[in-house]
């Protein structure tokens, strides 16, 4: 059983408030999808005893919760184990003794890959068959991390071909899910956020999409914040060197022939404006230049006026 992460708990919180009041067909879904892949059976007296297990206490509460309900006279305890080594992990335990009518019932075998139909026959089945997958082994990275992935863990490869061929099925949503096998499970799992966002809204973890949706919407503006003020540097650099270079053929030609004694009244006035103001852009310039000389100077104007002072700086032979 796969470490729980912060998010991933408040998810399947939410789950167990979510799926709290609903029918009968739906909770048989739900619960047979979390005791389809997280139940282990054993033997004893010729009877058939089945386990549950999760580091939620929650998420193990719901679930016994629900198994009560739905079964008079179930014969099912609850307890936990807490580990010793270094990772202090509690197992919350769920133990049902002979419990062959609650694993008839909803519909499992645990030898079978096969889901059976009236589990998933229509999309709200199929929404709550999820629901009982991801409780039990199902997790979602921290909004927060930028490595956005949702997956559910399974045991066998076969079984969760059949989660994706029952996945296809939605009609009300597209989801992309991926399988890869890490080390003895094979993993189904999406990683487009916006898949992950609809996923969370479809098993109605829908305080949970709320704030994936903030962070990364928030997230999706400090990007374009830095893009902008990555841009405003480089702009910023660009026009410190180009203006670098200008004052200095400026500065050459007011040595060789004098800036007043330019003929051109805008290239004067520009020379002047450009010493005056070494960190001014091309649109700052066009402003100044315009109070200047009384008319409108746009900016491929201005562009065009310091041609015209690289080229008298050559005529005076200036040498970059």
């Amino acid at each position: 059983m796969n470490k729980i992460n912060s998010f991933s708990k408040e998810i399947k919180e939410e789950l167990t408030l979510s799926w709290i009041d609903v029918t009968s067909e739906l909770r048989i879904s739900l619960l047979s999808a979390f005791i389809r892949v997280n139940g282990t059976i054993s033997f004893a007296n010729k009877k058939e005893n089945l386990t549950l297990e999760a580091e939620n206490a929650q998420v193990i509460k719901f679930i016994y919760k629900n198994l009560k309900d739905m079964f008079n006279g179930i014969d099912i305890h609850f307890y936990f184990q807490r580990s010793m080594k270094l990772k202090k992990n509690t197992k919350y335990i769920i133990e049902i003794l002979d419990a062959s009518n609650i694993i008839k019932a909803f519909h499992i075998n645990f030898l079978d890959n096969k889901i059976p139909y009236s589990l998933t026959s229509k999309e709200d089945k199929i929404k709550a068959y999820l629901t009982g997958l991801f409780l039990s082994n199902g997790s979602c990275n921290d909004p927060i991390n930028t490595n956005y992935h949702l997956e559910i863990s399974l045991k066998s490869e076969d079984f969760a071909k059949a989660i994706l061929k029952v996945i296809q099925k939605i009609k009300s949503k597209e989801f992309n899910f991926k399988l890869i096998q890490r080390r003895n499970n094979y993993v189904i799992y999406i990683k487009k956020s916006d898949q992950i966002s609809d996923f969370l809204n479809f098993i109605d973890a829908n305080e949970a999409c709320l704030k994936f949706e903030n962070v990364r919407m928030d997230r999706d503006i400090s990007n374009v914040t830095n893009r902008l003020i990555n841009c405003d540097e480089y702009n910023y650099s660009k026009i410190i060197s180009n203006s670098q270079k200008q004052i200095k053929m400026i500065d050459f030609i007011d040595k060789n022939l004098g800036i007043k004694n330019i003929n051109n009244t805008k290239v004067k006035n520009l020379c002047i404006l450009r010493k005056e103001f070494p960190e001014a852009s091309y649109n700052d310039l066009s402003i100044e230049l315009s109070k200047v000389v009384e008319q409108k100077v746009s900016k491929s104007n201005i562009n065009h006026l310091f041609r015209k002072i690289n080229e008298l700086a050559k005529r005076l032979n200036y040498e970059d």
